[in-house]
């Protein structure tokens, strides 16, 4: 798609097309971004009713990614929750949710009226934070409460919990019933093999997930909103569920998004176990650090296998400062150290990482965790 892109710029057509600025690129810093930004002109497919570069891009996602089928995300990992939720419960009907899913999730039981039942994750006292989900208190609940046509969870969480996904997509389905996981966290499970085998954190869709919410900007080298839907098996109707991909995905899709997710392929075919391989090695060393010091601490393995925790994110770092809170270690990396983190709540704070961060980057975060732990 890139490719077809870049040619298209590169010709002397002349765009009496939306969108308004013409691909003129002349004083604008969005240059690059406008040279691609089109719509669905002829040769260039058409999002609902793919049949050329679209459905290429999609089939390409497939292989790298799994699942029976893939859909494209234009609209976040939220568009693909809505969509899914909408195609698999009926109006009025019955959902089991866990408590903790994304606010999306609780929009579609609120647009279609439906009769919520919630599952609860296991709680990490020590950290504050939510673990995983009892594969048998599902299956209790999908015994004991009749009607339910879907069950929703999220894996990993936003944290990094993974859930046993396998043992539960199987109670569900031995009722008949579809799984939906909310995996927006987790597009990077199963691309680097050490990862899957050291910290149980297989793809979601190749554990029996019906439908799986990966998103491609959380973790993976692509633009903010690039996201993708992985449906597995047959008990999941196709037709239903690209009519509600239809109406919750924009009519006017960003072929910049559509490029950019091209481009991220390219990135994990060619240069992603080389850059895991060196995540991997800093991700041990922080975690090395950490282990030997009093004043930090970070989660690691020592947490799967309880709290229904099946396995862990290990490119995730909570980490905790001796007596600080969350927000002041937060601000304490932000301010002296210009460390960006991605959240903080209680006593701990979040920091992403993925196969794009630079040496240099988790060297600094390893000396800025490395120099509070000694000055704390």
């Amino acid at each position: 798609m890139y490719k077809e892109l870049k040619e298209l710029s590169q010709s002397d057509y002349y765009p009496f097309h939306m969108p308004g600025h013409k691909r003129n690129v002349d004083d604008t810093l969005l240059k690059g971004a406008f040279q691609l930004d089109i719509t669905e002109i002829d040769n260039f497919d058409n999002m609902h009713h793919p049949q050329g570069i679209i459905k290429e891009l999609q089939e390409r996602m497939q292989k790298i990614f799994g699942g029976d089928k893939v859909y494209f995300l234009v609209n976040g990992s939220s568009s693909g929750i809505l969509s899914a939720i909408s195609a698999t419960v009926p109006r009025g009907a019955k959902i089991l949710m866990a408590r903790n899913s994304h606010k999306s999730a609780y929009n579609a039981a609120y647009i279609r009226e439906l009769d919520v039942e919630y599952i609860y994750p296991d709680e990490i006292k020590e950290w504050g934070i939510n673990g995983g989900f009892s594969p048998e208190k599902i299956g209790e609940a999908l015994n004991t409460t009749k009607g339910i046509r879907a069950v929703f969870i999220p894996s990993p969480t936003y944290e990094g919990c993974v859930s046993d996904i396998r043992k539960i997509a199987d109670i569900c389905h031995s009722f008949n019933v579809p799984l939906i996981v909310d995996s927006a966290h987790g597009a990077h499970f199963g691309l680097y093999e050490p990862f899957v085998n050291e910290w149980n954190c297989p793809d979601a869709s190749k554990e029996g997930a019906d439908i799986v919410i990966e998103s491609l900007h959380k973790t993976l080298p692509s633009f903010t909103q690039t996201a993708m839907v992985l449906i597995n098996g047959n008990l999941v109707d196709q037709y239903l569920f690209e009519r509600y991909y239809s109406i919750y995905q924009t009519s006017s899709p960003s072929y910049v998004f559509m490029a950019g997710a091209d481009r991220c392929m390219d990135i994990i075919e060619k240069e992603s176990q080389k850059r895991f391989k060196i995540l991997d090695n800093e991700l041990k060393r922080i975690r090395d650090m950490a282990a030997h010091r009093n004043n930090i601490k970070i989660i690691g393995s020592e947490i799967i296998g309880n709290n229904e925790i099946y396995g862990y994110d290990p490119t995730k770092l909570v980490v905790s400062a001796g007596d600080m809170t969350g927000r002041g270690l937060y601000d304490m990396l932000r301010e002296e150290y210009h460390i960006q983190p991605e959240m903080a709540l209680g006593r701990y704070c979040l920091l992403m990482t993925t196969f794009m961060d630079s040496e240099e980057g988790l060297a600094r975060l390893y000396n800025a965790l490395e120099k509070i732990s000694e000055n704390i």
